[in-house]
């Protein structure tokens, strides 16, 4: 068995017939149908199919072709990383972050690039599930990203609580630092960001009033419109406490409202170099410092 086996079993699915796949691999059609019956004579079971659809994976194959894209995502990073360092004398640090993060990153940049001058960064930012996924597909070295739960296979080190806080405009501050509660008042807009928290039950069980509801998908949507004037919000407070703009500010609530804590997540078995290592610790130190 060797890569160029793999990669013909993937183009084979992800095409469905053997002469497509052979035209996207730039060999024959018998060369390719010899590889694969090769390699099913050494695994010892079928891993393909003939199917109304063309073809498709067996019971078995579904299994195998598991490992086939953990196999093949790891060798194309490889790859990368291997010219990368070819064309460029250095590496490239690779993380993904949820939204959360993101008022942070700018230091921790900071942070990596000054002991490490020669290394580029790329940065993923997408959900939880979404940047997990790129983690275990080696995409990237590490992510940092809310949990509720912790997996087996990766080793996740916890950051801080996910506690909420408010979101103003900077007149506003004094207004609601004073009272720490918005059940004394009824004359906002109440900017709520999708799947962050149970919105109703939070409004519900603290008795809260508002003139309008402003439903956005990310936080900083809800950023701009606060900017704006167009409301108030309850964000993560790692986000809001570190959000530079001068025009708003994050004021601590009463309230107990928190989302799944945070976390530095890598896979076990990944070995990383020492710098991105280091940085890892660098993360943990710099998170302590800014927590209340």
């Amino acid at each position: 068995m060797d890569i160029k086996q793999l990669r013909y079993l993937n183009q084979i699915i992800e095409h469905k017939t053997m002469s497509r796949a052979a035209n996207a691999l730039y060999i024959s059609q018998p060369a390719l149908t010899i590889s694969i019956n090769n390699l099913e004579a050494e695994l010892g079971f079928k891993v393909i199919q003939r199917s109304e659809h063309g073809y498709v994976l067996t019971e078995s194959g579904k299994q195998f072709y598991k490992h086939v894209q953990m196999i093949l995502s790891l060798y194309e990073n490889m790859e990368e990383d291997v010219e990368y360092i070819k064309n460029h004398g250095s590496g490239k640090l690779k993380i993904g972050i949820t939204e959360e993060f993101r008022a942070v990153m700018p230091e921790l940049f900071e942070i990596f690039l000054e002991k490490n001058p020669k290394y580029d960064i790329k940065l993923v930012e997408g959900n939880t599930g979404n940047v997990i996924n790129k983690l275990r597909s080696h995409e990237i070295h590490f992510c940092l990203s809310p949990l509720r739960y912790l997996d087996e296979d990766m080793q996740s080190v916890f950051l801080s609580h996910n506690r909420y806080a408010l979101l103003v405009r900077r007149e506003e501050v004094e207004k609601y630092k004073k009272n720490q509660s918005l059940t004394v008042f009824n004359d906002f807009n109440f900017i709520s960001v999708e799947n962050t928290y149970d919105f109703k039950a939070f409004i519900k069980s603290n008795h809260i009033s508002y003139q309008n509801l402003l439903q956005v998908n990310t936080i900083g949507a809800a950023v701009r419109l606060v900017k704006k004037g167009l409301g108030i919000s309850v964000i993560p407070e790692l986000y809001a406490r570190n959000y530079t703009d001068p025009e708003v500010k994050s004021v601590q609530l009463k309230y107990e409202l928190h989302g799944p804590d945070l976390y530095l997540s890598y896979m076990k078995r990944q070995n990383l170099p020492p710098a991105i290592e280091d940085f890892i610790s660098e993360i943990q130190e710099y998170i302590e410092s800014i927590r209340i």
